[in-house]
């Protein structure tokens, strides 16, 4: 509980205020309780200020808007400010008292990887017995579990709110994903993030931003808040990076195959069963073994490096826990037919997730037939699905096209635009998800892999409205 004028601290507005008592915030006016102050913002479908009155009947004592929304007088204060969402994330903050200052905080933004880090990190710090936990794609790593958040970064409310948990909790050390989404609306202004990291840019959510310079200055955005006593992890081999480094005041120190940045890889080995390699770094030559494969994954093993040294933990402790680490759930993750065929699952959904998906399997072993079953969401960046087609062709001996999360859009439609992007007719359509992985794990020879990629531990579908129960991993495993 808080006083309305401490919740307000630090932010500008107009409307009389005074100390009442607030018991919860929310800017969902389903949640509102008794005693609650209402935050009206704009969202994507819906509009928070159509809502003030049934915020206002359910027992909001207090109303957030924007200043330039009109709204008929109340008994209850109506405070406006420039942009209510961006004022959520103090409001938040002041809230729920301000936890992110209580903990060490690594934030992690880029188009692929960041999920990777953030469970890589999180788990060399609980194997050296810090008190560590995890937010991101996969869920809030709480007290009493996983559990998901349905984003990426989640809301400040929902953020700061998660934040104190952790600290009351006793955690002192976060590893989170930062979307650019999460970054462009304002989620995570209010978050003392202590060391940021760049893992890479490359084409998406191009039908949230105009191009890729609009989504890169997202990224930027974290980057440009950090204080010269914090740190900035980088990678050193994507071209955006110098960028980066021209706008940021924090400690720089880079990663990548480039023998310019503070640490970097030489003598690799892979197979299908892992990685060896050895790491250059502080003038050491230190030996890694890994079951994670890929270049992109020797590079997300070295900014969790970076991330643990800078933490203060010692690089041999560091890499004795990359060597214990198995996986990350729905990232490549890897099972095997009793005839030796190989099926990987994989949440790669954009061009360059493919591109070094499928080219992979080819470095490893040329001689292995690679069968890749994909789909396209619905509602969403439809200029990369040609290119997802395109891409899939290249490597593929047969590809087989499904549905992902349809939504409202026609499941034809996105097929068709898939396909646009073939050259030829090798390809075969199986609407059905469940029915496509059934039939092409049925067909599976001991010499093919079959690439089933978009969705990884994903547990729906999502047709119109509507979420089916629906998970990539757990078909997989009832067929082998």
């Amino acid at each position: 509980m808080k006083k309305l004028n401490q919740i307000l601290n630090g932010i500008q507005y107009k409307g009389l205020v005074d100390e009442r008592s607030i018991e919860g915030i929310t800017y969902d006016s389903r949640k509102v309780k008794k005693n609650f102050l209402f935050i009206a913002i704009n969202g994507y479908k819906n509009d928070g200020h159509r809502y003030i009155d049934k915020a206002i009947k359910l027992g909001a004592v207090a109303i957030v808007i924007d200043s330039n929304f009109e709204c008929k007088n109340t008994n209850i204060p109506i405070i406006r400010v420039k942009n209510s969402r961006q004022a959520m994330s103090k409001m938040s903050a002041n809230f729920f008292n301000n936890c992110s200052s209580k903990i060490k905080i690594v934030g992690i933004t880029g188009t692929n990887g960041k999920t990777t880090v953030t469970q890589l990190v999180d788990y060399i710090l609980k194997y050296n017995n810090y008190a560590s936990s995890s937010i991101g794609t996969l869920g809030f790593q709480g007290p009493n579990g996983l559990s998901s958040t349905g984003f990426t970064t989640p809301e400040s409310v929902e953020l700061q709110n998660m934040l104190q948990t952790l600290s009351l909790g006793g955690i002192t050390h976060l590893t989170m994903e930062i979307s650019s989404h999460a970054l462009s609306l304002c989620r995570v202004d209010d978050v003392n993030v202590d060391i940021a990291v760049f893992t890479n840019l490359t084409a998406e959510h191009l039908d949230f931003y105009k191009n890729m310079e609009e989504y890169f200055n997202a990224k930027l955005k974290l980057f440009k808040k950090l204080a010269s006593n914090k740190i900035a992890i980088i990678n050193n081999d994507n071209k955006y990076s110098k960028k980066i480094k021209n706008y940021t005041k924090a400690k720089i120190l880079t990663f990548g195959f480039n023998s310019k940045s503070t640490i970097y890889p030489e003598k690799i080995t892979m197979t299908l069963e892992g990685s060896k390699f050895v790491i250059n770094f502080k003038k050491q030559k230190i030996k890694v073994m890994t079951k994670l494969i890929g270049d992109f994954n020797i590079s997300n093993i070295l900014a969790s490096i970076l991330i643990c040294d800078s933490l203060g933990l010692d690089i041999n402790k560091i890499v004795k826990a990359i060597e214990n680490f198995t996986l990350v759930p729905g990232r490549f993750e890897s099972f095997k037919k009793n005839n030796n065929g190989t099926i990987i699952v994989d949440y790669a959904h954009t061009p360059d997730a493919f591109e070094k998906m499928l080219s992979l399997i080819k470095k490893i072993d040329n001689q292995k037939k690679i069968i890749t079953l994909f789909g396209c969401g619905g509602d969403r960046d439809n200029l990369k699905r040609p290119l997802l087609g395109q891409i899939s062709e290249k490597y593929s001996d047969k590809v087989i096209i499904t549905d992902d999360n349809p939504r409202f859009e026609n499941p034809k439609k996105i097929i068709n635009d898939i396909i646009s992007g073939f050259k030829s007719a090798n390809y075969s359509i199986i609407n059905d998800r469940k029915v496509a992985i059934e039939k092409a794990i049925t067909k599976l020879a001991g010499t093919e892999v079959l690439m089933i990629l978009g969705k990884g531990i994903e547990n729906y579908q999502i047709i119109n409205n509507k979420k089916y129960n629906h998970n990539d991993v757990d078909i997989v495993k009832s067929l082998i």
